[in-house]
């Protein structure tokens, strides 16, 4: 029996192999706090230091989650500046906006202009603090809800190891590969509440060597060239973006009850 595979069936189990990590977050830090006891009473007091204060009031932050909503994309240069979003990259951004529809909300690049109008110093590379806060400065101007703040690192020819991964200059690596790939680009995500810097999902996406003449998302309705791993992995990124997106809309419907 002659078994012959399609190609567009061949790429799509040539993703489903691709390597990704995401994690959601909707806690509140009220509750956190809440489940302090006299242990750590002892350690705020004479014995203890300043750092369980401001652990104290790193953690009172609270989640809100309101659709749809204005989103923001914020592209990180390699040195660690917020940058224009490429072409080839809006397209993907424009793509998952149309998947998730009007209900969940509409897709703005955060402007490094409008950035620089408003925030008093540039960050760069080493700065990793003071480039979540320029962009979450820029994107307030721009009345932005949530901003998603990405990079992506490729795999240099004269590497011998992996310890380029760690190359992001900003966010870097949230998730570790739980198995041996051969990635050629990755691809790093955060979703932050802009007013109050809560943070919503990080994610980490990577792309194979093989297979990057063409890849597919599972959202979109069409086929999409992708002529380096680092647009791969910045398409695989979008997937997560999305799925991420998809669990806050829920927790967003069905709020934790109080009491």
């Amino acid at each position: 029996m002659d078994i012959r595979i399609s190609g567009l069936a061949v790429l799509v189990m040539a993703l489903a192999l691709g390597a990704c990590q995401s994690s959601v977050q909707t806690s509140s830090g009220a509750d956190y706090l809440a489940r302090y006891d006299g242990s750590y009473e002892v350690a705020a007091g004479a014995c203890g230091s300043d750092t369980d204060a401001e652990v104290r009031r790193i953690a009172a932050i609270e989640p809100d989650l309101r659709f749809p909503a204005k989103i923001g994309v914020a592209r990180i240069g390699p040195y660690g500046d917020l940058v224009a979003v490429p072409a080839n990259e809006l397209e993907i951004w424009g793509e998952l906006a149309e998947g998730i529809g009007p209900e969940t909300g509409a897709f703005v690049p955060v402007s490094p202009m409008i950035a620089a109008m408003v925030s008093d110093s540039e960050p760069g590379a080493g700065s990793q603090a003071r480039t979540i806060d320029h962009i979450r400065k820029g994107a307030a101007r721009q009345h932005i809800d949530y901003v998603l703040v990405y990079e992506t690192a490729t795999k240099g020819k004269d590497r011998s190891n992996e310890l380029w991964l760690a190359d992001l200059t900003v966010l870097g690596l949230f998730v570790l590969p739980t198995r041996n790939v051969e990635v050629e680009a990755t691809a790093s995500g955060l979703l932050i509440d802009v007013r109050n810097g809560y943070p919503y999902a990080t994610m980490t996406s990577f792309a194979e060597k093989k297979g990057l003449s063409r890849a597919i998302a599972t959202w979109s309705k069409r086929q999409d060239l992708s002529a380096t791993a680092e647009e791969k992995a910045v398409l695989e990124l979008a997937d997560d973006v999305r799925d991420a997106l998809s669990q806050l809309k829920d927790a967003a419907l069905d709020p934790p009850a109080e009491g």
